[in-house]
């Protein structure tokens, strides 16, 4: 009976204080466990992406398994005083000891690969001389010889209740490249008092873009190399990623407060992880050079406009494929798996896969963002309707073709898109932005 609910036992036998010393403790953990269920399973599961919380939950699965033992075999014994315990009745307790103490370590163990995850993904950071906020940690999944980037975090978080705005940036570092070519770039804000949701891509072949500390960058120069540029000697007053992200902010007109960087090996096991995901394709894709990454052999991805059930692979080719269409059609798409990615990952059926994804993310991803706020912005991410989801991709008529591969951005008309989007914390509300002539 104490097996079933400690203390239980200890009341069978007329000793009842016993069994409030062994049952309270056990309630407790029962309220604290009604408490933090209390907005939802999918928020409760997001909590433990904090470290914090995991290891805290950790602590405590691992003392209850003790306290059940414990209320078990006092329940035995005290019992035992009453009448003879038969070979069978010990074999009993045994079993009953196994069953705990296999199903607190298997609960434990879950537990702690989910902490080791945790304090992988959100990297520690320190002052650097530029009085931006970096870590030397490096990011996901760096090829031979590459040297890690620091990352950056402001210093001053935003003030709660204030706009909240992160850099996406998925990085193809395969090995043979041999540097980062951050092939997606995304800026994803929540407005809290509007409770709504901003998402603005920049498309990765931008080129003849103004600098934010002056000057800009030639025809032959693309915004995706930016920090590989800089590592390699490009004139930077800041570190090669946080120049990326002080650059998007300039270009796009909103402060960034943290970023948030994807390697592709992890962006396919996360699709593969949740069971697929549904895209409606907005026009045929027909790209006879995408290769694959070595996933398939050959050449070719090739799918039909209309609603798919995409796996990992092939969703990595949906949001990589550009040959096909153009860059500006790519990053659209990278912004519809992305919000549908969001969308099955907080399923409550995902609650059982959790510890795998939070695994993946601790080996797949690196983020600034503060680990004891994700399951505050997953619960508010819930309530926006998709109406209050605006997405913009820096396509025409917010660019040009080069007509070598690249865009050039319209620096006027970007500014008039961001004060639309962001209004009075547009930096471009009131300002002209420059859009000076591309050097050659």
């Amino acid at each position: 009976m104490s097996f079933l609910w400690p203390g239980l036992g200890q009341l069978y036998t007329g000793r009842r204080r016993l069994a409030i010393a062994f049952a309270v403790p056990a309630a407790l953990v029962l309220l604290l466990l009604v408490y933090q269920l209390r907005q939802g399973l999918v928020v409760f599961g997001a909590r433990f992406f904090n470290p914090d919380f995991a290891f805290w939950a950790l602590v405590i699965v691992l003392l209850l398994g003790l306290w059940r033992i414990a209320a078990v075999a006092h329940a035995f014994l005290v019992g035992e005083a009453l009448e003879t315990r038969r070979t069978l009745e010990r074999a009993v307790l045994a079993a009953l000891v196994v069953v705990i103490v296999a199903s607190h370590s298997a609960a434990g163990y879950m537990l702690w690969v989910t902490l080791d995850a945790g304090s992988k993904a959100f990297v520690p950071v320190g002052p650097d001389k530029n009085g931006l906020v970096v870590t030397s940690t490096p990011g996901p999944s760096l090829p031979p010889g590459v040297t890690p980037e620091p990352t950056p975090e402001p210093a001053t978080p935003p003030p709660p209740g204030d706009r909240v705005t992160i850099l996406f940036t998925g990085v193809d570092s395969a090995p043979s490249r041999g540097e980062h070519l951050y092939d997606s770039i995304m800026v994803v804000s929540y407005d809290p008092p509007t409770n709504s949701v901003q998402m603005v891509s920049v498309p990765r072949d931008t080129s003849c873009f103004p600098l934010y500390y002056g000057g800009q960058v030639s025809e032959a120069f693309r915004i995706n190399s930016l920090p590989t540029n800089v590592r390699a000697g490009f004139k930077s007053p800041d570190d090669p990623y946080p120049t990326l992200v002080n650059e998007v902010s300039y270009l796009v007109g909103i402060p960034i407060n943290y970023y948030a960087i994807m390697d592709l090996a992890g962006f396919v096991k996360m699709v593969d992880m949740v069971g697929g995901i549904d895209i409606n394709n907005q026009a045929a894709i027909n790209d006879s050079s995408y290769d694959w990454l070595g996933a398939k052999p050959g050449y070719g991805f090739y799918l039909a406009a209309g609603p798919h059930h995409l796996d990992g692979i092939d969703a990595l080719a949906y949001v990589r494929s550009r040959h096909g269409d153009s860059d500006y059609a790519r990053a659209s798409r990278q912004q519809e798996v992305l919000i549908e990615l969001l969308h099955k990952i907080a399923q409550p059926d995902q609650i059982l896969k959790l510890t795998d994804l939070i695994s993946t993310l601790g080996s797949s991803v690196s983020t600034t963002f503060p680990k004891d706020q994700v399951a505050d912005f997953v619960a508010e991410g819930q309530t926006v309707p998709k109406e209050n989801i605006k997405q913009v991709v820096l396509g025409p008529p917010y660019s040009t073709y080069n007509g070598n591969g690249s865009s050039r951005l319209l620096m006027d008309k970007v500014g008039e898109m961001s004060i639309q989007l962001f209004g009075k914390a547009s930096t471009w509300s009131g300002k002209t932005p420059p859009n000076p002539p591309c050097p050659q």
